[in-house]
């Protein structure tokens, strides 16, 4: 069993994982079947569409990655702060998700950053 910090150490790293296939399997491993997200810009259902949108989000933000600065957790639910990073590991922006899980897997993220 996998701890929400090994949880989400899996999905923060899918962000940076450019091998479209390995994507989708870390991402089906760790997210339930009716997976949801949400952030001020897009919404996704299911796996296959949020490693959709990874890949556009690596388009775009060539060698950004993210850092996860702070995770608070209780029953099945956890806030989440994180920095997105340039290769030099300086900010490009911050911002905060909500997530609910169940049975060690991700079920609903909610993203909350300043709007590009």
């Amino acid at each position: 069993m996998k701890t929400i910090n090994e949880i989400w150490d899996i999905y923060r790293t899918c962000w940076n994982e450019t091998n479209s296939v390995q994507r989708a399997e870390k991402l089906q491993k760790i997210l339930t079947d009716d997976f949801e997200y949400k952030d001020p810009n897009f919404e996704v259902v299911g796996y296959a569409q949020l490693s959709d949108y990874m890949k556009q989000f690596q388009e775009q933000f060539e060698d950004a990655s993210f850092i996860t600065t702070y995770i608070n957790t209780h029953h099945n639910r956890c806030l989440v702060n994180w920095n997105m990073v340039n290769d030099n590991n300086e900010v490009l922006s911050s911002g905060s998700s909500f997530v609910l899980y169940e049975n060690d897997k991700l079920k609903q993220i909610t993203g909350f950053f300043k709007e590009s």
